[in-house]
């Protein structure tokens, strides 16, 4: 088993991105002219100022620190704003402004540290417990019948891939939501796999198609034995996506459920057989 591809989607061919680009343009002019006015005119009523006295008032009139109501800072972003973070030195070493052979050099910086972590005993620690929950994966996976996990792995997102009784599934978890999506196909859809990064970090692609199934179960991580190991993890999946089955092939509830009442005294609401719910009877 291996962690799922990442995939870059490019939408620069979608419908409309023409135009979308075309009225980003426009409105990053008109914002341009807006505020080069808005700060002439702040610059015009200090004749002979020095720059110090400049640059306070540029951040004076560009950055004002707007308030609402109940005195918290605004933060919709349609107004400038200074960083809020030190991400980047605070915008001073982006790396859109870097050299290729800058980039080059942070990346093997980035490379370097990445390996002295996982050598260090916080990284080992974490290591181990990663192996010993695939260990357990792999142990619990040859102990079931039908079952294939093929892919699996992810933080934002999780995912996974395989097959479970002749079907194929698809699993993907993201800010606390899930999705499950069976009997995968060809979509005709192409998105730009990663397949290598080069030494100045910049990602190499491939085009892949993509695919996709009918979305049978939809939740969050709240989900009754959702689990937060992987192999319970597994189980939910496979017991999950069993039920569905189940569910679809059985033939009692679509049948003629008037001897089941009669017997019961009350109108059927959950299928006896498979356990789907038959919906509430009107008036009951």
């Amino acid at each position: 088993m291996s962690e799922h591809t990442l995939h870059i989607v490019d939408v620069s061919a979608a419908p409309g991105a023409a135009e979308f680009r075309q009225r980003q343009e426009r409105d990053r002019a008109e914002s341009r002219r807006r505020y080069f006015h808005h700060l002439a005119s702040a610059f015009a009523q200090r004749h002979g100022a020095d720059p110090f006295e400049l640059a306070d008032i540029a951040l004076n009139t560009l950055t004002p620190r707007r308030a609402s109501g109940d005195g918290e800072l605004c933060s919709c972003g349609c107004h400038p704003q200074l960083p809020s973070s030190d991400l980047h030195d605070f915008g001073f070493d982006c790396p859109c402004s870097r050299t290729p052979e800058q980039r080059r050099a942070a990346y093997a910086e980035f490379r370097e540290s990445q390996r002295k972590f996982w050598a260090s005993p916080e990284g080992r620690r974490i290591a181990a417990a990663e192996e010993a929950e695939e260990d357990a994966l792999e142990e619990w996976l040859a102990a079931q019948s039908d079952v294939t996990v093929t892919e699996h792995g992810g933080r934002c997102p999780e995912q996974w891939s395989g097959e479970v009784d002749g079907h194929s599934f698809y699993f993907r978890e993201r800010h606390d939501e899930w999705r499950i999506e069976l009997d995968l196909r060809p979509t005709g859809r192409f998105v730009n796999a990663v397949s290598s990064v080069g030494d100045d970090g910049k990602m190499q692609t491939v085009p892949r198609e993509t695919d996709a199934g009918d979305v049978i179960a939809t939740g969050t991580i709240d989900t009754r034995g959702y689990g937060k190991t992987v192999v319970e993890r597994a189980q939910f999946l496979i017991s999950t996506i069993r039920n569905h089955l189940g569910r679809v092939a059985c033939r009692l509830h679509s049948g003629d459920l008037s001897a089941v009442e009669a017997a019961l005294g009350a109108p059927v609401r959950w299928c006896p057989a498979c356990g789907s719910e038959l919906g509430i009877v009107p008036g009951s």
